[in-house]
């Protein structure tokens, strides 16, 4: 019961979280070293979760959205594989992976938000030239949807983790998915050499 209710918490947790990636800051309490340790503290597992939290953030640190370009969500992906492991029971090398495909699959859904977001601005700027400056409802609204479709998501991404963990024979992808996660600092590590290789190239 308890960790059902720390799993509704997390995932409105994330929801205002994710809301700092655009509309409401952006102190960079959306990305995922700052949701994965949040998350693990207050579901029992700081270091797994601190942990996840920085690697995914050498993985997404390169994402960045330009024009209609809408990169992978880190809150999503930090949420997700936070609690698949508290929640869920999966090891943390799964955990990982599954919240690398939460992100990646949050894209779509991201942009049918902003989407629907863009069709207030006519309706928007036909209040601001009437001279009523009052957006309290329109900028309430967005946030609103924005937070409770980032919680419904986590919520409904946990829950299939969850499931998976109960399937038989799932032991067998163990060994290949802690090999993998044991890389993933090493690539994260490369990505920013190579990254900052190049800033040092352009001043020069």
């Amino acid at each position: 019961m308890i960790t059902l209710l720390k799993t509704f918490i997390s995932a409105a947790l994330a929801g205002l979280l994710g809301l700092d990636a655009v509309q409401a800051g952006q102190f960079l309490f959306s990305r995922p070293a700052f949701v994965g340790p949040v998350l693990g503290w207050l579901n029992g597992c700081p270091l797994e979760g601190a942990r996840l939290g920085i690697l995914l953030e050498l993985l997404y640190i390169d994402f960045i959205p330009v024009g209609g370009v809408v990169p992978p969500n880190g809150t999503a992906a930090a949420a997700v594989g936070v609690l698949a492991h508290s929640a869920g029971g999966l090891p943390p090398s799964l955990s990982f992976f599954i919240g690398i495909a939460a992100g990646a699959a949050y894209a779509p859904l991201e942009s049918v938000l902003r989407a629907s977001r863009s069709r207030l601005n006519t309706l928007v700027e036909a209040q601001v030239s009437s001279g009523d400056f009052s957006l309290r409802r329109w900028l309430a609204r967005a946030m609103l949807v924005e937070n409770a479709a980032m919680g419904a998501y986590v919520l409904a991404l946990t829950g299939l983790a969850a499931l998976l963990g109960l399937l038989p024979g799932l032991a067998w992808l163990y060994p290949g998915a802690d090999f993998a996660y044991s890389l993933i600092p090493w690539l994260g590590l490369s990505g920013l050499y190579f990254r900052f290789r190049a800033q040092i190239y352009k001043k020069g």
